[in-house]
C-alpha cells in the first residue's frame, strides 16, 4: 500500500558539504538554492505526517547537457545516468526536504531504493510505503 506517490517538478542537485569558515558555515548557492525552491515547491502539497517505520522510493531524472549532440541525446532519453553525481548525495538532499512533511524524522526510514536516468524533463518521482513489522 503506498502512502504517497508524488512527482516534483525540480532539477535534482546533490547534497553539498558544509563549507566551514571562521565566520560560520555554508552551503553552496546552487544546493542553498535548490533548498528554498524544493521547500517552496512542497508547500503546494497537501501532506500528512506518518508515523512508524518507512521505505522511500526515489527516482530522479536527470537534465540530459544541452552540450550533447542530438545523436547522443537521443541514445540516452530514459537510460540510467552515469554521470558523477552521487546517488546518496541526490537522497540526502530530497530527503532532508521531506522531513517535517511526510514523515517526523528520517530514522524513521529504514529501506530506501533510489535510481537515477537521463531526461529532458528534469524531475524527482516519490513513493512512501509502510514497512510492516513482523515477529
Amino acid at each position: 500500500m503506498i502512502l504517497n506517490k508524488e512527482t516534483f517538478n525540480i532539477a535534482p542537485v546533490p547534497a553539498s558539504r558544509p563549507r566551514v569558515t571562521r565566520w560560520g558555515t555554508y552551503y553552496s548557492k546552487r544546493y542553498t538554492q535548490f533548498r528554498k525552491d524544493f521547500a517552496a515547491l512542497l508547500d503546494e502539497f497537501d501532506t500528512q505526517l506518518q508515523l512508524g517505520l518507512l521505505s522511500i522510493r526515489l527516482d530522479f531524472f536527470l537534465q540530459i547537457p544541452k552540450s550533447w549532440s542530438k545523436k547522443k541525446k537521443l541514445a540516452k532519453e530514459s537510460k540510467y545516468a552515469d554521470n558523477n553525481v552521487d546517488i546518496d548525495n541526490l537522497c540526502k538532499a530530497v530527503l532532508d526536504g521531506l522531513e517535517g512533511r511526510y514523515y517526523f524524522n528520517d530514522n524513521q526510514i529504514v529501506m530506501i531504493r533510489a535510481r537515477k536516468y537521463y531526461s529532458n524533463n528534469a524531475r524527482v518521482e516519490f513513493e512512501l510505503l509502510p514497512i510492516e513489522e513482523t515477529t
